[in-house]
């Protein structure tokens, strides 16, 4: 019993250690802080086109 309290601590600090930074990885992509630029470039390159 003692033993899989242990193994289930390791594996969570491993958990925790690798998936840390993807997580703040992720948090920063997954905001979508860099929409209106994109939004603003997407919308410069439709206005920019050409005039028949």
């Amino acid at each position: 019993m003692l033993w899989l309290i242990a193994l289930v601590l390791v594996l969570q600090s491993l958990g925790a250690w690798i998936l840390g930074p993807l997580v703040r990885g992720g948090t920063t992509w997954l905001s979508l802080s860099w929409m209106p630029w994109l939004l603003l470039i997407v919308g410069l390159w439709l206005f920019s086109g050409r005039r028949d």
